[in-house]
């Protein structure tokens, strides 16, 4: 009797994911984007294949980073192209999102931003 695997091991870090929302000002001028976090996942990088990078290319976009992540509930009816995801401080923008048949693993197809900001506000407010 052969023991199958359960789950695999997600032990690469963790990935902070989130929405940007606009800060403005009394006159509603736009003053900057704040990262408003939603959740974090474990994660585990995954290898790009050719065609991967061919289907970035398609959408205008340059592949960063590959990952896979457990699928929360939260992100189950939720517009996956609008999030944000930091890994180890720096911020990526999410090209496409794909599941696996069991709808148990996410696939992240990531674009770096560049460093992750922390919100200036939050800093002066420690003075």
């Amino acid at each position: 009797m052969v023991n199958k695997k359960i789950r695999d091991v997600l032990n690469d870090g963790y990935i902070q994911y989130g929405t940007k929302e606009t800060g403005r000002s009394a006159k509603r001028k736009r003053i900057g984007e704040k990262f408003v976090p939603i959740g974090r996942l474990a994660y585990q990088e995954m290898s790009c294949r050719d065609e991967d990078y061919e289907t970035a290319k398609v959408l205008s976009a340059v592949l960063s980073l590959k990952i896979r992540t457990l699928c929360p509930p939260q992100l189950r009816k939720f517009d996956k192209s609008k999030l944000k995801v930091i890994v180890e401080g720096i911020e990526y923008d999410v090209i496409k999102v794909d599941s696996d048949r069991e709808k148990m693993y996410l696939y992240f197809y990531l674009q770096e931003v560049g460093a992750h900001e922390q919100n200036e506000n939050q800093d002066a407010g420690t003075d």
